[in-house]
């Protein structure tokens, strides 16, 4: 898991400085700087969940019931997260809001690039 957590998170680090550089070049340096904010909150998202899906997995071998709490709360502070930080970025930090936007949006493109079997172990 934790290599599949390091892909993404190496794949929407490689996304959010293209879409940062493509800011600079356009629009100037607080446009960049907003679309950095919003990847990072996508990187910091992913890594929340990358390291709550190990203490579900460790919370499952005990207990199942367990486990799947661990998980539901994961999503919960995920959200919370985000909107927290994207609300900060955008009124107290006075970031541009669509390039926060798009940072954060075009870092999750990440996941679609990242292929996981799903199926039966391979021995």
């Amino acid at each position: 898991m934790r290599a599949t957590v390091r892909r993404v998170l190496i794949l929407q680090l490689l996304i959010v400085l293209g879409v940062a550089a493509a800011y600079l070049v356009a629009r100037g340096f607080h446009p960049a700087w907003s679309a950095l904010y919003g990847g990072a909150i996508a990187l910091l998202s992913t890594w929340l969940m990358g390291w709550r899906i190990t203490r579900a997995a460790h919370a499952a071998s005990r207990d199942s019931g367990q486990g799947a709490f661990v998980i539901y709360a994961g999503v919960a502070q995920r959200f919370l997260l985000v909107l927290v930080l994207m609300g900060l970025g955008m009124g107290v930090l006075k970031l541009a809001p669509v390039a926060i936007l798009v940072g954060y949006a075009l870092a999750q493109i990440a996941y679609l690039f990242n292929k996981v079997e799903t199926g039966p172990e391979k021995k």
